[in-house]
């Protein structure tokens, strides 16, 4: 049985932890290193959770490597723009607001990204929570659910269906294949698998049952990835919007806040964020990842997923039933197109 689960189904946050620490300095580079030449000069990229933690170094780091940034964050960082522009000596860094708890606020951004006439060229959907305890948002779901998982599904499509991440579905094609990386962890092999009869639902749960239900937070997210990679292909096989996932390994962010002493124990040793983002700046700029897509980076290596994510019956399934919660709350999305033969 691994380290960082006891039970079938229950991850002990602080096994789960230690292997994470262990593996990231056992942790040896089995790709090209990424180099100044991995740029991303003339691309417009937006990055979700930018105002702290792993968000944080990533946005900084995409603008040096010249990236027109846009920051997605909520609203009370009305400074941070700025001080990226500081930091980075790019003057290409702006902010908009987004709340992944309020689904308004998700749908209000999409309006004005297609509004302004907007083209991404990368998405970073990186914004997540590990609240300690089952909270509802103001839309009346689990905010494990809903800011881990289909906050960024309802972005995503709508990117897609409005033509700001271009993809051949939807009527649109850019110079380049555009990419999209998606903040994952490993927990989502040891969690519980989603049940589906309870779609979106989770327990009452404290600090030590935390790990656990972010891990399922986290197997949606993984699903979703998945399924989103099988969905953006071209006819011939190469990819229509490359789609990675990654694990960052056991980051030292503020995500566990919530857990007090006993949280910031548990972290202590957790490794900082500006080590922890390579992941996704390795898939968000690197030329070895060029013409790929559904890639999963473990720390520094491509790693298989685990078999529940991948299995396309459970991507179709979480992909209609989320349509479904969305629908029921009044944000229909435009169907896809049928699938290619």
């Amino acid at each position: 049985m691994p380290i960082g689960s006891r039970t079938p189904g229950r991850i002990d946050p602080i096994f789960s932890g230690l292997k994470a620490v262990l593996d990231h300095h056992r942790e040896r580079d089995t790709l090209p290193p990424l180099t100044e030449a991995d740029r991303l000069d003339g691309k417009t990229c937006l990055v979700t959770g930018p105002s702290a933690g792993l968000g944080r170094a990533i946005a900084p780091e995409l603008a040096r490597r010249g990236g027109r940034v846009i920051l997605a964050c909520r609203a009370g960082h009305e400074g941070l723009a700025e001080e990226i522009r500081r930091e980075t000596g790019n003057p290409e860094v702006s902010q908009r607001t987004l709340d992944l708890a309020d689904l308004a606020s998700v749908t209000s951004l999409c309006d004005g990204l297609a509004r302004d006439g907007v083209r991404l060229d990368l998405v970073v959907s990186n914004a997540g929570v590990a609240p300690l305890g089952n909270r509802l948002t103001r839309d009346g779901l689990p905010e494990l659910f809903q800011v881990n998982f289909l906050g960024s599904f309802l972005l995503v499509n709508r990117l897609l269906s409005d033509g700001v991440l271009p993809s051949e579905p939807f009527g649109g094609r850019g110079p380049t294949t555009p990419r999209l990386v998606i903040t994952s962890s490993e927990t989502h092999r040891t969690c519980p698998p989603i049940d589906f009869d309870r779609f979106g639902q989770f327990p009452d749960f404290g600090l030590m049952e935390g790990t656990t239900w972010y891990g399922q937070s986290k197997l949606y997210v993984q699903t979703f990835a998945c399924e989103l990679g099988r969905r953006l292909v071209k006819a011939d096989g190469t990819p229509d919007v490359s789609v990675y996932s990654y694990c960052p390994g056991a980051v030292r962010t503020s995500i566990s806040r919530e857990g007090g002493f006993m949280g910031k124990l548990m972290t202590a040793y957790f490794i900082h964020p500006r080590v922890s983002m390579w992941p996704a700046i390795y898939c968000a700029a690197s030329r070895t990842f060029e013409g790929r897509s559904r890639l999963y980076l473990y720390l520094r290596h491509v790693a298989e997923t685990d078999a529940r994510s991948s299995d396309p019956r459970n991507g179709e399934r979480l992909w209609r039933q989320s349509l479904e919660v969305l629908a029921g709350r009044g944000i229909p999305l435009p169907p896809w197109p049928s699938p290619r033969p």
